[in-house]
């Protein structure tokens, strides 16, 4: 896909629907906050409802898009930018190479924010999960 992250934001990670049976050996399941922001997500974009997507807290990244691409962002608002220009939340949207996606502090109902790419993301599975599991260092991009 092709994303440059300028800005990685106050706690920007990767998230699908989580990791399961692992939960014995002090392994939680991860994923979303608001499940259904991040299905809608996936959906809006034609992807699984179980794809990876980056899930925003307080504030979210700066990107810089190195190909066309197709995003939605869904959940709270943190007012989102392409090129300065402010996207709707809730649909898709076409992103062009060399777009700038940017986004400001959360305001309304809800902290957490969900961007979604059509295609997914090409993160490697970590026991059976792309989810970012802070605490334990796994999955996203180097936990």
């Amino acid at each position: 896909m092709g994303i440059i992250v300028e800005i990685p934001g106050v706690q920007t990670t990767i998230q699908d629907e989580g990791r399961f049976g692992y939960q014995q050996f002090g392994v939680s399941p991860a994923g979303p906050m608001d499940t259904r922001s991040f299905h809608i997500a996936n959906l809006l974009v034609g992807n699984q409802r179980s794809e990876g997507v980056l899930e925003m807290t307080f504030n979210g990244p700066t990107l810089r898009f190195e190909r066309d691409n197709i995003i939605a962002v869904t959940g709270g608002n943190l007012h989102p930018k392409v090129n300065g220009e402010i996207i709707p939340m809730y649909q898709a949207i076409l992103i062009h190479a060399g777009d700038l996606l940017s986004f400001g502090m959360a305001s309304g109902n809800g902290i957490r924010s969900y961007l979604a790419f059509a295609g997914g993301l090409d993160i490697p599975l970590v026991m059976g999960s792309k989810s970012t599991l802070m605490r334990n260092q796994l999955g996203g991009l180097n936990g």
